[in-house]
This record gives structure tokens, sequence and C-alpha cells, in this order.
């Protein structure tokens, strides 16, 4: 579904490094969760958010340029 790409949603590149850090903490129980998440959340540094973002121009464009297939091979992600 091209909405949940990580090519042309960098939103779910961010989703995808908070899930395995919550998950590398092994939460046993939904409050543990929770605060995993946001102890994770925090620790994601504003530099990092930008690299998934910056470049989403370029990702629209390999994107249509290798038409529908997923396109990690064009970006090296």
């Amino acid at each position: 579904w091209p909405a949940l790409s990580p090519d042309i949603s960098p939103i779910e590149n961010v989703w995808r490094l908070l899930k395995d850090r919550v998950r590398k903490r092994f939460p046993k129980t939904k409050e543990e969760l929770i605060r995993y998440i946001k102890g994770e959340w925090a620790r994601i540094e504003l530099k990092g958010l930008k690299r998934h973002c910056t470049n989403i121009q370029q990702c629209f464009e390999a994107v249509i340029r290798v038409g529908i297939r997923h396109s990690d091979h064009v970006f090296g992600i």
C-alpha cells in the first residue's frame, strides 16, 4: 500500500525505529510498554528525524522511476 511505504512516507521509518528500540527492552506490562515508548521517543534526536524527511523529493522521483516495485534498492535504505 503506497501510503504505508517508507519510500514515500518518512514517518514509517521513524515508527520502525521506535518499534525496534522498544522491542529490545522487552516490556512485560502495558505500563512498561507506555513508559518505554515515551522514553525511546524522547531519545530520538531531531537530526535523525530530519534524515528521514530531507530527501523526500528524491524518494518520490525514485518511486515514479521504478514504478510500483519497492525501491529500497534505489535509496540504499
